[in-house]
């Protein structure tokens, strides 16, 4: 299995991984071939990749770490919840804490966790997709900085309801194509206080909840909002949920630029350890992420092409890789190269394949 940007299609190839419309129906089922009125109806809808079975993708080990069902069924709920806040007022919340807990129940029935970044996101479902990935991840980084059972459900409810406060934000704003007036930006950083606003009241959700909710974009070193509060100040709640929230922002494509790649993202967290984010939270952050998903075009300091078959648990930069082309762009067959057993090779980038 591997992702392919809609606009490299040529039709007939096979889904590996099901896209399903907002509602939760299915768009296209794993196993059928690609027709190219496919290829259009999915650029008007907005989804940029999907996922294929191929030869060139034979031995790719590609699976979500949490469950399918339990990522489109938590996306259903934050949809449910964020529309009926929009448009009538009030919360309905009663199957957030459900949703929540079975995003923990997923990540808690894995041994070892590598995440691979798998889901399939249209444009008009940005925020729903992007709090559950938010959720998960917290709920991953939560589970491994020893947190009991209902700290990290309580997190995961914060996670999935910390944009809620978007709903009440102009969508012109929201969803900008260019940069935002300093005007507008003061606009959006009102969110987190929308959001607070609308679940202070709420009796049932933990106080870590509404304090992810409305402190979330602070940073340790004092630059964030709405208080600006620093170091030990900030909840650890809040410090996790701050990082999954850009890293997650960061890979993912906005109207006003490109997503950027994951080992870019990476980067930029380990450059603002200490600054905009905590140091021990990062450090086990980038420990569970696969810095080249399984799938990936990739290519090696040597100038060879190649694919990602399968991660090295503990070892997210050095994944099994085959390689398809030498530096010449010529090979005769197939070569495999474990990259923690060969040091000499490494990986400088990626492509779309």
């Amino acid at each position: 299995m591997r992702r392919v940007m809609i606009a490299n299609l040529k039709g007939n190839e096979i889904v590996a991984r099901p896209v399903y419309s907002i509602n939760g129906s299915f768009l296209l089922s794993t196993g059928i071939h690609i027709k190219k009125s496919y290829i259009v109806r999915l650029q008007e809808l907005g989804v940029e990749y999907i996922y294929i079975e191929d030869e060139l993708s034979e031995g790719v080990e590609l699976k979500d770490f949490i469950e399918e069902k339990t990522r489109e069924n938590c996306k259903k709920e934050v949809k449910k919840v964020l529309e009926n806040y929009s448009t009538q007022g009030h919360l309905e919340l009663s199957n957030i804490v459900t949703a929540a807990q079975n995003i923990v129940d997923d990540v808690l029935s894995q041994r070892d966790i590598i995440v691979n970044l798998v889901d399939i996101r249209r444009k008009d479902e940005y925020t729903y997709a992007h709090s559950v990935n938010v959720c998960a991840l917290a709920v991953l980084v939560s589970i491994k900085m020893g947190y009991n059972k209902n700290r990290v459900r309580d997190i995961a409810v914060g996670a999935l309801l910390h944009d809620i406060g978007k709903v009440l934000i102009a969508d012109e704003i929201l969803n900008k194509p260019g940069k935002l007036t300093e005007k507008e930006q003061e606009i959006i950083k009102q969110h987190v206080i929308y959001g607070y606003e609308a679940i202070s009241e709420a009796s049932w959700i933990s106080s870590i909840s509404k304090v992810i909710i409305l402190t979330h974009h602070e940073n340790v070193d004092g630059s964030g909002y709405p208080f600006g509060w620093s170091g030990n100040k900030i909840n650890s709640a809040t410090k996790i949920i701050s990082i999954c929230n850009v890293f997650d922002s960061m890979v993912t494509q906005k109207t006003y630029r490109d997503a950027y790649k994951i080992y870019e993202v990476i980067e930029y967290l380990i450059a603002n350890k200490g600054k905009l984010f905590d140091e021990e939270i990062v450090d086990i952050f980038i420990k569970y992420i696969a810095v080249y998903p399984s799938g990936m075009g990739i290519i090696t300091n040597e100038g060879q092409k190649g694919i990602v078959l399968k991660q090295n648990n503990g070892f997210p930069t050095r994944p099994i890789i085959r390689i398809l082309e030498d530096e010449k762009g010529k090979y005769n067959e197939w070569v495999e190269i474990d990259l923690l057993e060969n040091k000499k090779v490494f990986i400088v980038d990626t492509f779309e394949i």
